[in-house]
């Protein structure tokens, strides 16, 4: 606040001005496509092919553009089910017959078993314990082998390195598919994505699997989610017997036939996905218009401040500014950062996606930046806002005045300017629609006129009327106290008895509803009150 003393006439004149410095506020916006690598078959996609008549041949075709459907035999593959627990829970309803891959072979009772690192079973005279030492094998001919309570065909194998126990299911290819189909696409699907998904579904198993390993796949959507038993369903096992043995090829090759989710519209080529590798014909960035069917075919908006932004990534001090850099299929490679500090750095896209746990690498990330010229004006007084919101739409302005509702004063397309002389306290957010946005506020204090009428008589004018009470203080041997309190007329004037002394007065304007408090300060001199009395 500065004060301007005007004397005229023998009159002194107190004008009481405002001044606030400048505020801006800025929030990161984060929207999104897809869910998952998006590197070739989208299963929302053939999903959306599927309810348009294609048949499973015509959708693969299109994913995996360059590839033909051949046969193969029968085959096995070993799931992993669990690694490095304490211990584990298998059991089954019949008798199981237990061996360590050698030969020591034993029948067990049907029951359900705890087993430990020393895969120590019950299988000994009179049901003492005998040790499997580094392997143990059950099958139960009659009924589902259970581990943890689930339960699942073919064999299991138990496998020990002396503190930890790993589960391995190892079991027919096709019988495998059909706890895979419906974990992987809903069973409700059209059948030609069922149908689709099992095709590539056994062509991704058999590309992957690793005779010198101890399994091939493990059960979740590292490789293909795979559960059980209890996941088979009709529909999904009509589609894995509709197309028993076929799977895709390439150059007489079985095609590794990477599949996710969603792929927000466009399917991303190998190398783009994973960089440093090789690109592979039948996996490049194809059209994926039915991936609009996803629910995660849009995401988002996520809202973060640049310094929760910067402490995810660790960049250790808050973000400024940001420049994407994209791939063909518009997935993000890389993002640089200009930090607070002033230093730069990179991340690529993964990374962020992974610290922010985005669904895709196909992200974008705008920015609201909401600035009022002032922050505190004098009534009668303009303010400019501005506002922008790179690589966002539908972002709006929003006005409050006092406690009231919020309202929409201008849909942010660009860089939008706007210029008020508020009439009371107001407030503006920059917002997307789903964010809370940012935002800052404008105090409005009345324009406060005082003037010593006479040496014992001070007047003066408070506009508007505020609804706080107004006051006038006396410094005195170093302290400040209230010697008048000037009732304000409808005009918002006063004019009150008091009389004057050489010492600094103080007036004041309480804070009210819709208006900030004021308050300014008068020395008062020997000379003035000399000339007040001429």
């Amino acid at each position: 606040m500065r004060l301007r003393l005007a004397v005229a006439g023998g009159i002194a004149l107190i004008v009481c001005a405002i001044a606030g410095t400048a505020r801006a506020g800025t929030a990161l916006i984060v929207t999104g496509h897809g869910w998952g690598h998006g590197v070739g078959m989208s299963q929302w996609g053939a999903y959306g092919y599927a309810l348009h008549g294609w048949n499973y041949q015509r959708i693969l075709s299109h994913y995996y553009p360059g590839t033909k459907l051949g046969r193969t035999g029968e085959a096995r593959v070993r799931v992993l089910l669990t690694r490095g627990a304490s211990t584990v829970t298998v059991g089954c309803a019949a008798p199981m017959r237990v061996t360590d891959g050698k030969r020591l072979t034993r029948t067990l009772a049907a029951g359900v078993y705890g087993v430990g690192p020393k895969l120590a079973l019950p299988v000994g005279r009179h049901g003492t314990g005998l040790s499997f030492g580094h392997l143990a094998v059950l099958d139960c001919a009659r009924a589902p082998l259970t581990f943890d309570g689930r339960a699942y065909h073919g064999t299991l194998l138990l496998r020990s390195d002396g503190r930890h126990v790993s589960v391995v299911n190892s079991l027919a290819l096709d019988t495998y598919l059909r706890g895979v189909v419906p974990s992987e696409s809903p069973s409700h699907w059209p059948l030609a994505a069922l149908e689709a998904q099992a095709v590539a579904a056994r062509s991704y198993a058999l590309a992957e699997l690793r005779p010198i390993a101890f399994y091939d796949l493990v059960a979740t959507t590292a490789d293909q989610v795979y559960g059980g038993v209890s996941a088979e369903k009709p529909s999904s096992d009509k589609a894995v017997y509709a197309t028993l043995g076929q799977v895709l090829t390439y150059g007489g090759q079985v095609a590794r036939t990477y599949y996710s989710s969603s792929s927000g519209g466009r399917t991303e080529a190998v190398q783009d996905a994973w960089p440093g590798s090789a690109p592979i014909p039948y996996l490049r960035s194809v059209p994926d218009p039915y991936d609009t069917y996803s629910p995660h075919h849009d995401w988002g908006p996520y809202e973060l401040s640049g310094a929760r932004l910067a402490a995810r990534l660790g960049l250790g001090s808050p973000v400024e500014w940001l420049r994407v850099q994209r791939n063909a299929a518009w997935r993000v490679e890389s993002v640089d950062f200009r930090l607070a500090s002033g230093r730069l750095a990179t991340r690529s896209g993964a990374q962020i996606a992974k610290a922010l746990h985005l669904l895709s690498t196909w992200f974008s990330v705008g920015q609201l930046r909401l600035s009022a010229s002032r922050t505190r004006v004098e009534y009668g007084s303009s303010v400019t806002i501005g506002a922008r919101a790179p690589n966002l739409r539908g972002a709006l302005l929003l006005q409050r005045t006092g406690s009231g509702a919020w309202r929409t004063i201008k849909q942010v397309t660009g860089p939008a300017q706007v210029r008020i002389q508020p009439q009371a306290n107001v407030a503006f957010r920059l917002v997307l629609p789903g964010t809370s946005g940012t935002s800052v506020s404008v105090d409005v204090a009345p324009r406060l006129h005082v003037q010593a009428l006479s040496p014992r008589v001070l007047a003066g004018e408070v506009l508007p009327r505020p609804d706080g009470s107004v006051e006038v203080w006396r410094r005195e041997r170093g302290q400040w106290r209230v010697v008048a309190h000037p009732i304000l007329d409808s005009h918002g004037r006063f004019r009150t008895p008091l009389p004057l002394r050489p010492v600094d007065y103080r007036i004041t304007v309480a804070a009210g509803v819709r208006l900030s408090g004021v308050q300014m300060r008068l020395h008062v001199t020997r000379r003035m009150l000399a000339g007040l009395r001429s």
